[in-house]
């Protein structure tokens, strides 16, 4: 069946993985399914599988659906974004960002978002009338839109799908990094109200009892959402009388910022108050810094929102990553019916022999032993760090407590903390550094690339299990008893990815939580089966 699909090939010669999944996904889509689960080891390509299928069906009769030719690329990282527009732009690919990223060509000090918001509020001068049809950001999203391939974030996409609704469904969609889509469409619909936010901004205070479910669901429909929606116009009558002068500016830009922030809750707010069913729903109170409060609602199953908020807009799906883990899983928490769906599993191409696994335990990292594991760590990790004192290397403890502590108490000169607002600048100096440097984070199992001799060994210090303080989380493990096994395992599997990225890269993990022991136990079939082909345990 090759010959049918390679000439849309972006490569001189697909690998067997890519041959197999290809003509596995098209061949089932022509028979009537509409979904495909694409799980591929790290260097299978999996995005040229998709641009494969996106292209055949784009230039194809044999693929009947409703909606217009064309194929929208979704994304969490700004990176993978980025990687695409840098290998696919050739054919014809349109990578499009959100009005703020772009600069306006009439004032530079300003952003597309900013002049926009202006705009729609008729607050501008005469010389800003240009920017309503010669605006850079519109023009991207335009060709964006007519254009046969293009690619853009989750989260921008689930906006203009569903709020602005300006951006027409195509009939293929394809998502990659598809194992974070749960957490994705979850932030997209869940909501937090501060008490700091309607007393300072919105000038009501919140009732003294308003401390269950019920009571907080019904203020927020009769009294919270009227004075949100008189914020909003509000501001809409100031921004029409501001007129902006380029001395203005800066006020200029934080009123539209504002206005734009209000104008997003205000929809959510209402999507909430629509959508809500108190038996799918986790409510918190959480109190902050300053001793105000917010009010959280988060969904617990996303399946009963998927259909509307994303499967609706194309007429195929294929959702793509290496670490699905569970497709019987990811079919029920995105509601993907059986009857329309594929799966396909590849395994990494990259021979193990260049990831040797060693697991040594320092003891157990719960938090009932980590004080008295944590010394026995440290020692551990500068035995590490001394055995490879001529190469890179990233330590993954998946808490910030044990980074601080490791940092604080092991002073070598080559660590480099990464966590929080310093995160990516961190990374940024890593990666430039001529020097031996080592990366020390909480917060890099994704999203990091550490190609070549940039990490040259790991070091997992804590076993990422999810949170159980969170009621989220307990609810998702009383209602579907495989879910946090299988959080677990995928956050280890995209840990140890991140210095493995190509066939010749080397690098050896070091897993030193004694719980591993347990994970291994319970969850090896979850895990890819070249993980134990180097695995020693001393």
């Amino acid at each position: 069946m090759i010959s049918t699909w390679n000439n849309y090939f972006p490569y001189e010669k697909p690998r067997k993985q890519q041959e197999t999944a290809i003509s596995t996904i098209l061949e089932e889509f022509k028979n009537g399914k509409k979904y495909a689960i694409v799980e591929c080891g790290t260097g299978v390509g999996k995005s040229a599988i998709g641009l494969t299928v996106a292209r055949k069906i784009n230039n194809s009769s044999e693929y009947p659906g409703i909606y217009t030719d064309g194929s929208y690329f979704l994304t969490t990282q700004k990176l993978l974004q980025d990687q695409y527009e840098n290998d696919f732009s050739k054919f014809g690919l349109v990578s499009l960002y959100s009005s703020s990223n772009y600069t306006c060509s009439i004032d530079k000090k300003a952003s597309c978002k900013d002049i926009q918001t202006g705009l729609r509020s008729k607050s501008l001068s005469k010389k800003y009338e240009k920017c309503k049809y010669n605006c850079i950001y519109k023009k991207k999203k335009q060709e964006f839109i007519e254009k046969s391939l293009g690619i853009t974030n989750f989260s921008y996409f689930l906006t203009e799908k569903n709020y602005s609704k300006k951006v027409p469904n195509k009939k293929v969609l394809i998502i990659d990094e598809a194992h974070n889509l749960e957490n994705e469409l979850s932030r997209f619909i869940e909501i937090g109200i501060s008490s700091y936010f309607a007393k300072r901004i919105l000038k009501i205070t919140i009732p003294k009892d308003l401390n269950t479910q019920f009571k907080t669901y019904n203020w927020i429909k009769n009294i919270y959402i009227q004075a949100v929606t008189r914020k909003v116009d509000f501001m809409s009558n100031q921004l029409e009388k501001f007129g902006l002068t380029s001395t203005k500016l800066e006020e200029f830009k934080k009123i539209t910022n504002n206005y734009e922030m209000l104008s997003s809750h205000k929809k959510k707010i209402e999507q909430f108050i629509t959508l809500y069913d108190k038996d799918n729903w986790i409510f918190d109170i959480e109190t902050t810094d300053k001793n105000y409060k917010k009010y959280v609602f988060k969904p617990i199953d996303v399946s009963a929102y998927s259909k509307q908020y994303l499967l609706d807009h194309a007429d195929y799906i294929i959702f793509m990553s290496a670490t699905i883990v569970s497709h019987k899983g990811f079919k029920q928490t995105i509601g993907l019916p059986e009857s329309e769906t594929i799966s396909i599993k590849e395994e990494s191409p990259f021979d193990p022999k260049n990831n040797p696994i060693v697991f040594s335990p320092a003891g157990s990292m719960s938090s009932k032993n980590i004080d008295k594991t944590l010394p026995i760590m440290k020692e551990m990790v500068k035995s590490i760090l001394e055995n490879h004192k001529n190469e890179k290397g990233i330590i993954h403890t998946h808490n910030t407590r044990i980074a601080k502590y490791l940092a604080e108490n092991i002073k070598d000169r080559r660590i480099i903390l990464a966590y929080g607002a310093n995160r990516e600048e961190s990374l940024k100096k890593h990666i430039q550094s001529k020097s031996n440097t080592v990366l020390i984070s909480p917060s890099m199992a994704e999203g990091v690339d550490l190609k070549g001799d940039l990490s040259n060994f790991q070091v997992v210090c804590k076993i990422p299990f999810p949170y159980l303080g969170d009621k989220v989380t307990r609810k998702k493990m009383n209602k579907w008893k495989w879910w946090y096994d299988t959080q677990t395992v995928r956050t280890i599997v995209q840990s140890l990815g991140r210095s493995i990225r190509s066939e010749n890269d080397k690098a050896v993990t070091y897993i030193l939580d004694g719980d591993w022991s347990r994970v291994k136990s319970k969850s090896r079939d979850n895990f890819p089966k070249s993980f134990f082909k180097n695995y020693h345990e001393y």
